[in-house]
């Protein structure tokens, strides 16, 4: 009978034990299995994201009907490929186990509501379908998160460089830029480079003249590699294209259609590129901006085989015999032998 009564009781305190722990931990934690995703939401369906950082600094971004723009930056175009990566990241989140539960602790890992290294906020038109709090890092590639409105903190592979706050880390840099097989010609102040099937050819050239492919796909790679280091107002840039600008020229495209460009000198080691189908000014790079200046005609015409520059390189001993033709140094050497032997022949 005492053994069925302390069986009994044992039974019951493991009973309230784990009523405790079920109380204390929330019904969550049983009813989420790790590997299912922290939200439902379909990352092509996102049309709005918003992050704010510790410091309450934000940037917001919009889909619209040419794309990811950025409405605070004059709406310049967002990287597609940098935000599309996020949300499937975001999407592919999973639960994992909690690694805490309490109010304390969304503070401690700091993503508490009012305490978080981010905030990220993400739309379909205008209901949220996501909302998560991202703090401090566990180790490598780990950050702890937290859904708004529940206690659980969780590790998610994720980090906070992802989720940056400034518009030029997601500016589509290379917003000006035109791919290097829609190119048909590049048309500059004193020359037009031609696309001529896989070659390109300078239009014009003189007799004995030949472009140089080299040099002609340099400067290809130049205007098809364009980059922006950011977008600037208006009223700053504005004002250095009211004159003639550093340098015009224009792209036209296989399709028929023509981008022309406009290239400003603002401050020191400042310049300003304009593009005929945006209504944006973007900063570029010193390099990039002195790259497209210097090219000229000259540098795209190859030097011929004959000129000055291979004679100055021509071996010593070498010597012309007739039109076209030289006389290696072995033969130019076997002439005085042969008049000394006739010396040798009259003294005799």
């Amino acid at each position: 009978m005492k053994k069925i009564i302390v069986a009994a009781g044992l039974l019951l305190a493991l009973q309230i034990v784990l009523a405790v722990a079920l109380h204390l931990g929330g019904d969550d934690a049983l009813q989420t299995p790790p590997d299912s995703h922290l939200f439902s939401f379909k990352a092509e369906a996102v049309t709005g994201l918003t992050i704010t950082d510790d410091n309450k600094g934000s940037i917001t971004l919009v889909k619209g009907d040419k794309g990811w723009v950025l409405p605070g930056t004059f709406d310049a175009p967002a990287s597609a490929e940098q935000v599309t990566a996020l949300l499937e990241k975001l999407a592919g989140l999973k639960q994992g186990l909690p690694v805490a539960t309490s109010a304390g602790a969304a503070t401690r890992f700091k993503v508490a509501d009012d305490l978080y290294q981010r905030h990220v906020v993400l739309r379909e038109g205008d209901k949220v379908v996501a909302d998560l709090y991202i703090g401090t890092s566990p180790g490598f590639r780990q950050i702890h998160a937290r859904k708004a409105g529940s206690q659980e903190v969780v590790s998610v592979n994720l980090s906070t460089f992802e989720l940056e706050t400034a518009a030029d880390q997601w500016l589509d840099k290379k917003m000006f830029a035109v791919k290097e097989e829609d190119i048909a010609a590049l048309v500059f102040p004193t020359f037009t480079l031609r696309r001529n099937g896989a070659e390109w050819q300078m239009d014009g050239l003189g007799e004995g003249e030949k472009t140089d492919a080299t040099a002609a796909a340099d400067l290809v790679a130049k205007v098809s590699g364009l980059t922006v280091q950011s977008v600037v107002a208006a009223e700053t840039a504005s004002p250095f294209f009211a004159g003639e600008p550093a340098l015009r020229f224009t792209v036209q495209r296989k399709d028929g259609g023509e981008l022309a460009y406009a290239l400003a000198k603002g401050g020191e080691d400042a310049y300003y590129l304009q593009q005929s189908q945006r209504q944006h000014y973007g900063r570029v790079h010193k390099i990039q901006a002195e790259g497209l200046q210097k090219a000229a005609r000259d540098g795209l015409i190859a030097k011929a085989a004959g000129s000055g520059e291979a004679s100055a390189g021509q071996p010593a001993g070498e010597v012309e015999a007739g039109a076209g033709s030289v006389v290696p140094p072995v033969a130019a050497s076997a002439a005085p032998a042969a008049g000394e032997a006739k010396a040798e022949g009259a003294g005799k």
